[in-house]
């Protein structure tokens, strides 16, 4: 029993689910990285990782090389992708880890090089292109210069060349089919300088759903395998099953007379005699100020959040629900009606920035 009155379930059973259904829409001779970075998106990287890898996943990727070494850490043999640019000091446990790291940056590739034949190794790299999201990579017409001064290099082995989508998630994909020709032009004409990467990838969770022609040699499966969609505008072929459930106790109940009010800025006052109960969760735990105006659910039905959510406690209305008690268990989001893209909505956010900002200090209880 967790030592507060909040806690997560993590569905591990949901988890293989997902990647079975993942697995089953993907290019068969695709490989599958499991994108573990932010801790798996707050459900747990190392146990997260070992359910993809049973599943079939054949790469992991996270954002930082402490996310990798942690997982080195636990045993992981796995091939591991820092998606994010490191230090060009910390290539010395890239190298010692057996890491692959994303380059775009020749300083890092420099320090990666002497690093490798320092300790009489190779070290793999990813080349990183932007074709339009603007965050990392060199520009897809230096895509090639670029290739050639890292296969002159000792010690390096250039495995793969990756972009990232900035809109595959909508209807519209009048931009992504831009940044496809961008990055298959950039490929191209690495391979016409007679430089061969064995491993391309751009498809992402919605482009694994969407766009099946790129798939190329490996996809990167993040929000999927969580059991959550990208978006609603993409198309839901698969049958996903949320792997994240979190949960609190009433602690406290009280009955009100109609015009109190309830919570910090006076937001909420009773307009009939209610009955109100206090959970432990707050923004503290994760359960942010922004959800206010929202709901919970508490014996299979809705209960609205009453006023503001406080730092480690919040309060509902229960006054349509005489069946709830003291150390009744309130679902904050993970069942069937009332999802991770429920709270996002009330929040003006995305479902992964719900589950990543579960507060770490909130126990995990891993279920099959």
């Amino acid at each position: 029993m967790p030592s507060r009155a909040a806690w997560v379930e993590i569905d591990l059973g949901a988890i293989a689910h997902n990647y079975k259904e993942i697995r089953r829409h993907t290019r068969k001779d695709a490989v599958l990285c499991a994108v573990v970075k932010a801790d798996a998106y707050g459900h747990g990287a190392i146990a997260v990782a070992r359910k993809a890898i049973a599943a079939g996943a054949e790469y992991l990727a996270v954002a930082t090389i402490s996310e990798a070494l942690k997982l080195r850490e636990a045993g992981f043999t796995t091939p591991l992708l820092i998606l994010g640019l490191t230090k060009p000091d910390s290539s010395f446990d890239i190298v010692d880890s057996g890491l692959t790291q994303t380059v775009c940056r020749l300083d890092l590739v420099q320090a990666l090089s002497a690093e490798a034949v320092a300790q009489g190794k190779k070290v793999k790299v990813h080349i990183a292109v932007d074709t339009g999201l603007g965050r990392i990579g060199v520009r897809p017409e230096d895509a090639v210069h670029f290739a050639r001064i890292i296969t002159a290099m000792p010690g390096i082995e250039l495995e793969g060349i990756f972009s990232h989508f900035a809109l595959a998630d909508i209807t519209d994909k009048t931009f992504t089919m831009e940044q496809i020709r961008l990055f298959q032009e950039a490929c191209e004409a690495i391979e016409a300088a007679d430089i061969h990467i064995p491993i391309r990838h751009i498809a992402e969770s919605a482009a694994i759903l969407d766009l099946p022609d790129v798939h190329f040699d490996m996809v990167r499966a993040g929000i999927l395998q969580y059991g959550l969609w990208p978006s609603d505008e993409v198309t839901h072929p698969l049958d996903l099953r949320p792997a994240m459930k979190f949960c609190a106790r009433i602690v406290y109940i009280k009955t009100i007379p109609s015009g109190t009010s309830i919570g910090y800025g006076r937001n909420f006052i009773a307009e009939r005699e209610s009955r109100i109960a206090t959970i432990s969760v707050g923004y503290a735990d994760g359960y942010l100020r922004a959800y206010a105006g929202g709901c919970v659910e508490v014996c299979g039905k809705r209960a609205p959040i009453a006023g503001r959510i406080c730092m480690d406690q919040c309060m509902i209305d229960i006054t349509d629900i005489p069946e709830a008690k003291l150390g009744d268990v309130v679902t904050l989001f993970g069942s069937d009606t009332l999802t991770a893209d429920d709270l996002a909505r009330w929040a003006n956010t995305i479902s992964y920035e719900v589950l990543c900002l579960v507060s770490k200090h909130v126990s995990r209880i891993y279920m099959e």
